[in-house]
């Protein structure tokens, strides 16, 4: 979801009510609408001399609000001197690659900006795979540079894990700092820069979607630096089919204070988590429910990524409660701090719960369990994305995530709207 951050004075409070809160969702529209990639920050001025590249924009969905989704449309010509990645902390699945040394050679490269935790990166994770299995043969190289979101998402190892989950064979440049994002100027998780055997960004693509057209530059782009593909198939990937009924989609949910106390964020639903940052509360769930918020019950922190349980002792439950309109339900979990994936962490048992109730075999997401006493739970052993549910058909629910253990921060919870997959 594209995102204009700004920043808030130091120690400043800021109190809104939910009445409020309630005309700002409605006069933004944000309540619902359908989702086709991530964002970081405001788009950059746009440069004075165009480029040659044609623009795939992100996949045609009603107009969402302007500061949560990739751009509708052509973005702004794009214009670099230099394509090399800089500020590196490592790779992954190779030895260091140069944009520059494989022009030089007649390759045609695919850059792929992503997160581990961002679930539309996630979903474009098999065409980028069948890209590189298809096309590494005849000219093509296809590099995944990982500029993360989150603290978390800075740590080699978790990078690593995160590339073996998913079963990435291709390389990954790990740009931590984001030094190789902020010199294409990017903004959004994942986008995809295509650069011909000329030297010359000649395709990008933002977000989700345009599959077919991407593949069919791809090809073009190895014909054109002369590699003979009439014997190559085209790759072929199930593209999930979105649920018939799905009119719209819940919004993404963010826990932190960075993110709510944005004009287009209010993400949480009481008046009290908007008090002051930083402090422990006890919250009293009431039953109200608003679309694209969540609520809270026992004591929780909000800190600036994440809003973490503070509960006194195993005795106290807290939960995190929200209605939602989607397919599947996905959501960050962890530590607040950054802990490298499996470094000693004794985990925490979260009972999830659809409209009172546990989750069926047939909803349960890929890292649903059940219990002795056949509650449907996920065990948070390091901080990554979890697959929660995944319904047969789409419709309205409520999930509750409820967790008698302290320090379980949630970041965010993300929406589908695909008969199969996140």
């Amino acid at each position: 979801m594209h995102r204009y951050f700004f920043e808030l004075e130091p120690g400043l409070k800021i109190r809104l009510s939910i009445k409020l809160i309630s005309l700002l969702l409605a006069a933004a529209a944000i309540a619902m609408t359908l989702v086709t990639g991530c964002g970081d920050s405001p788009p950059a001025e746009v440069p004075s001399t165009p480029s040659k590249a044609d623009v795939l924009p992100p996949t045609v969905t009603p107009t969402p609000p302007a500061s949560e989704f990739a751009p509708i449309g052509q973005p702004e010509p794009f214009a670099i001197d230099d394509l090399e990645l800089i500020g590196l902390d490592g790779w992954i699945n190779s030895s260091p690659l140069s944009v520059d040394d494989l022009i030089g050679s007649g390759q045609v490269v695919l850059l792929d900006f992503w997160t581990y935790t961002c679930i539309n990166c996630v979903r474009t994770f098999p065409y980028l795979s069948a890209w590189y299995e298809t096309y590494a043969e005849h000219g093509l190289t296809v590099i995944g540079v990982h500029s993360p979101e989150f603290e978390f998402e800075k740590l080699p190892l978790n990078v690593q894990r995160a590339v073996e989950r998913y079963d990435l064979t291709y390389p990954v440049a790990l740009d931590g700092n984001k030094e190789t994002w902020d010199r294409y100027g990017n903004h959004f998780w994942p986008s995809k820069y295509l650069i011909g055997a000329s030297g010359e960004v000649v395709f990008r693509h933002f977000g989700e979607g345009g599959y077919d057209q991407t593949e069919s530059v791809i090809r073009t782009e190895l014909e054109a630096a002369g590699n003979d593909l009439s014997r190559v198939a085209r790759s072929s990937v199930t593209e999930p089919r979105r649920s018939d009924a799905a009119h719209a989609v819940t919004r993404e949910l963010y826990g932190g204070y960075k993110n709510n106390y944005l004009a287009d964020g209010l993400y949480a639903g009481q008046d009290v988590y908007y008090e002051a940052p930083d402090v422990e509360v006890e919250y009293s769930d009431d039953g109200t429910r608003r679309r694209g918020q969540f609520y809270l019950d026992g004591v929780w922190m909000n800190l600036v990524n994440a809003v973490v349980t503070a509960n006194r002792s195993e005795a106290d439950s807290t939960y995190f409660a929200f209605d939602f309109f989607a397919t599947s339900v996905n959501a960050v979990l962890g530590n607040s701090e950054p802990t490298p994936a499996g470094a000693g962490e004794d985990g925490h048992l979260v009972v999830v719960e659809i409209d009172g109730r546990p989750l069926s075999q047939d909803e349960a997401g890929a890292d649903i369990e059940w219990d002795s006493a056949g509650n449907s739970v996920v065990r948070v052993k390091e901080t990554r994305l979890y697959q929660i549910a995944a319904l047969p058909e789409f419709g309205k629910h409520e999930l509750k995530l409820t967790i008698n253990s302290e320090g379980l921060a949630v970041y965010t919870i993300t929406f589908g709207i695909f008969e199969f997959g996140p």
